[in-house]
């Protein structure tokens, strides 16, 4: 039994992820959950007392414990004065404290703010608990622990409702954020500036006079650029920066985590150890490497500090300090244990880590190049013939290992980075092999050099900060030169959990096929420790080849579904899209062809980009990179906007539209990328008519062909009224959608289409808009299902109740996006599956008795 758990902390790590896992997926079982807390412990107890063995029960406890931690959370307990019961109410006059530094951004800043107070027509009361506050436009110099009052409606946190999509609640939730608030900056009164003097104000203030002394080195991208290494504030980095970091596969560099960390900890005690081989006391008692490490950890944290502390970054602490620690008290330890203790303990003081990308980037990259390590014998490192090796031998051999590390960091976070980003740099191994040492081993070192000269002269402060700027805009020209390759990087679907497990199980079985000569452990006997390890590596060796097998077998079966779900498949699928305030449809075809009808959007796409944080990953999870043909009904910025990034990205073929222009940036975008890309876009003359593809019918009944040269006489027909109307069907069953006409077009469309409107399914024309759905045109169309595709408590007022009792005295079925998330229909020909998102709510807007 003394063996049974060699790495102790890797069981009670997995349980504690059980625990926590299964604690957010089924919330609620607190008091099962303290029963087997109870229970167990007492079991536990009894055994030590007893001192008998135990396997089985800290593993249940510690899932039971796991699953305790992070119910806070997930399913919390809110008190009558807490904000979330005054969200989606009235306009407050809101009182509060900023609690997180503030974010800006080119015209808005975001913050925290926990709210004190709000009151009504002069009178007001405590309230506890935290919301986002999105400040617009400028002049306000606002910092953390200001105290200001603001007058805003507080709205509850809602997520898009696709099905595998971004839970934002869930994420806000993690910070204990509540609600959202938003305010014009003119309207906001700063009502006290923080002036104290907390550890965490001078801490605050030091970072901004740093950031201030960075600006002084000039205002090229390579400052912000540095402020990011240094304090931690990336608002200055510009978005193509960040993707040009993203492309060259070195993106990670701009957050500060486990890798800035370990580096500045590997240069400080390279640093320390060289100076205290210089002292005698040191050396007389031997404690160069011991002294190193104490005096190591003083630039962590101060860096760490610095930084801001962000959950990663603290995370990357712990975790650096747990394995200086390991090697301060110089016991044996197992790397991949020291691991799984520092994991533990980050996941003991705040569980929603779990959750965080870069928890688990930073967990799995470590856990791959230790494991890597450990599995992988490098020939020429084990010559024990005891022949003095050159410098150069030694420089080639530290070369290697760094490219070893990168390598296995890459192709270990790989179905992580492809799971989260659908984006792979091909050049990343070079790019982190060339920028990493640069970045880690001379920008950093001299930022934090002019950190510490800061108090003590200015003057050569900014002499480090010059030359670290440098230093850096080389950097920056070698990223911006790799970026810009045409191969750089690839973006990719989003692999399953079945297909992430299959990955990480056959990269295990690869790195133990190959067997590794054993060597007998100090103080045991040399021919039984070498035959129990040969035995040993013999059956891990076999058991690898056998699950490689099987993993490709899975592999293997996993493609032939996928390849049958997307070009195979011979039922017609339509997916109304989420995307809050406007119309996006997914229409897949039999065989394989794709089409995407309108893509909802934002006014601004800086701002929120439906396309990139909407559309795109729905397409990914569904194994679609080539998107055959994109139809835009009009070029209104709630149909147009999210389009854009799907005609950048997604292989696009053609371009359905009725020719009309907008002058909007969106639109001049949109076709900017058409051109770019060489996507067909035909004349509106070669779009109306019928069109058959792969057996589902496609009739453009909307609008006339000559519509443009009548706008001037009949000023009614608008953007919205010229809309085209498309109509989709396959064998009995119908779809249509009308995008945003209003009354006068339905009444021409009805004169002109007649009884080839009558559909199965109807998409509401406007979004519910008291403007459309004419009597005469319901009746022509006679839909058993509509769906209205419109924002959660629209501002417009979408749906409008006359309207809903429109489609409830035809006699409808009625889903709409904002209660049922997306809807998803599919149909042989013959018989129609409907299934929304969210089910329970899936006549909301039914009528009442």
């Amino acid at each position: 039994m003394k063996n049974k758990y060699f790495r102790p902390a890797i069981p009670l790590l997995l349980s504690m992820i059980s625990g926590i896992a299964a604690g957010s997926s089924f919330p609620g079982y607190d008091v099962a959950a303290y029963v087997v807390v109870s229970v167990f412990a007492c079991l536990i107890f009894h055994a030590i007392y007893k001192k008998r063995t135990v396997l089985l029960l800290p593993i249940v406890l510690f899932v039971a414990l796991g699953y305790l931690s992070i119910q806070s959370w997930i399913n919390p307990r809110f008190p009558p004065d807490h904000v979330v019961h005054f969200a989606d109410i009235s306009p407050w006059e809101i009182v509060g404290v900023i609690d997180t530094l503030p974010a800006k951004y080119s015209n808005r800043e975001k913050f925290i703010l926990r709210i004190q107070t709000l009151g009504k027509n002069n009178k007001s009361f405590s309230v506890s608990g935290k919301i986002r506050v999105t400040v617009s436009g400028k002049g306000l110099k606002l910092a953390r622990g200001d105290r200001i009052g603001f007058f805003s409606r507080i709205k509850s946190i809602r997520n898009f409702n696709n099905p595998g999509g971004f839970d934002y609640k869930r994420y806000m939730a993690f910070k204990k954020v509540w609600g959202t608030a938003y305010v014009a900056a003119q309207r906001l009164t700063v009502l006290n500036k923080n002036s104290g003097k907390s550890i965490g104000q001078i801490i605050e203030d030091a970072r901004g006079r740093i950031s201030d002394l960075i600006d002084e080195t000039g205002s090229g991208k390579e400052q912000g650029v540095l402020k990011a290494l240094i304090v931690g504030d990336r608002n200055s980095i510009s978005q193509n920066l960040r993707e040009a970091f993203n492309r060259a596969g070195i993106g990670h560099l701009l957050a500060i985590s486990g890798l800035h960390i370990g580096i500045v900890a590997t240069a400080a005690f390279l640093f320390f150890k060289w100076l205290l081989s210089h002292s005698k006391l040191f050396l007389r008692h031997a404690w160069t490497k011991k002294g190193a490490v104490i005096f190591s950890m003083v630039p962590v944290f101060i860096y760490g500090l610095l930084s801001g502390m962000s959950p990663s970054t603290q995370r990357a602490v712990i975790m650096v300090t747990v394995f200086l620690m390991a090697f301060l008290l110089e016991s044996e330890h197992d790397p991949i244990n020291t691991l799984a203790v520092a994991a533990m303990l980050i996941l003991i003081i705040h569980p929603p880590s779990l959750f965080s990308i870069s928890f688990q980037l930073s967990f799995t990259a470590v856990l791959a190049i230790i494991y890597g390590f450990l599995r992988v014998q490098i020939p020429w490192t084990s010559d024990s013939s005891g022949i003095k090796k050159s410098s150069s031998f030694k420089a080639v051999t530290k070369l290697f290992y760094f490219f070893m590390a990168s390598f296995l960091a890459i192709i270990g976070t790989l179905p992580l980075v492809m799971f989260y980003f659908n984006q792979i740099s091909l050049v990343g191994l070079c790019s982190n092999f060339i920028i990493v040492p640069i970045i880690g081993f001379v920008v950093v070192p001299l930022g934090l050099l002019s950190v510490f000269l800061y108090p003590l002269t200015i003057s050569v402060s900014l002499v480090c900060l010059k030359a670290g700027t440098f230093v850096l805009a080389q950097a920056l020209g070698i990223v911006n030169f790799v970026a810009e390759l045409p191969f750089a990087a690839v973006k990719t679907v989003t692999p399953t959990y079945f297909e992430i497990c299959c990955f990480y199980v056959l990269f295990w079985a690869v790195l133990n096929l190959k067997r590794i000569r054993p060597e007998a452990s100090a103080g045991q006997n040399n021919v039984q420790s070498i035959e129990h390890k040969a035995s040993g590596q013999v059956f891990i060796h076999k058991s690898a080849a056998l699950v490689a097998m099987l993993v490709v077998l899975a592999f293997s079966a996993d493609a032939c579904y996928w390849l049958y779900n997307r070009f195979w498949h011979d039922d017609f699928r339509i997916t109304m899209i989420d995307a809050g305030h406007g119309n996006a449809a997914l229409l897949e075809l039999p065989k394989g062809y794709n089409i995407l009808l309108d893509g909802g959007g934002f006014s601004d796409n800086s701002v929120f980009d439906i396309g990139a944080r909407i559309i795109a990953p729905i397409l990914w999870r569904k194994k679609i990179k080539t998107v055959d043909t994109l139809i835009l009904s009009h070029p209104n910025s709630d149909h147009l906007n999210g389009l854009i990034y799907i005609a950048k990205h997604f292989n696009v073929k053609n371009v359905w539209t009725n020719n009309e222009k907008a002058n909007t940036l969106g639109y001049k975008k949109f076709v900017e990328v058409i051109e770019k890309n060489k996507i067909h876009m035909p004349g509106y003359k070669g779009v109306t008519g019928i069109h058959d593809i792969n057996g589902v019918r496609l009739d453009i009944f909307y609008p006339p062909v000559d519509f443009i040269n009548k706008r001037e006489q009949e000023r009614w027909r608008n953007l919205n009224n010229n809309s085209l109307v498309l109509k989709a069907s396959f064998g009995s069953k119908s779809f249509l959608f009308p995008g945003d006409i209003k009354a006068r077009a339905e009444y021409e469309l009805v004169s002109t289409a007649g009884d080839r409107l009558k559909s199965t399914v109807l998409l509401a024309p406007h979004h519910g808009s008291k403007t459309s759905s004419t009597k005469a045109f319901l009746e022509k169309v006679d839909p058993q299902i509509v769906i209205i595709s419109s924002g959660w408590k629209s501002r417009f007022g979408f749906p409008h109740p006359s309207v809903v009792e429109k489609y409830n005295e035809q006699g409808c079925r009625i889903l709409g996006t904002a209660l049922n998330g997306a809807i998803t229909m599919s149909t042989d020909g013959q018989t129609l599956k409907v299934r929304p998102t969210i089910i329970n709510e899936s006549e909301l807007f039914a009528r009442r008795p």
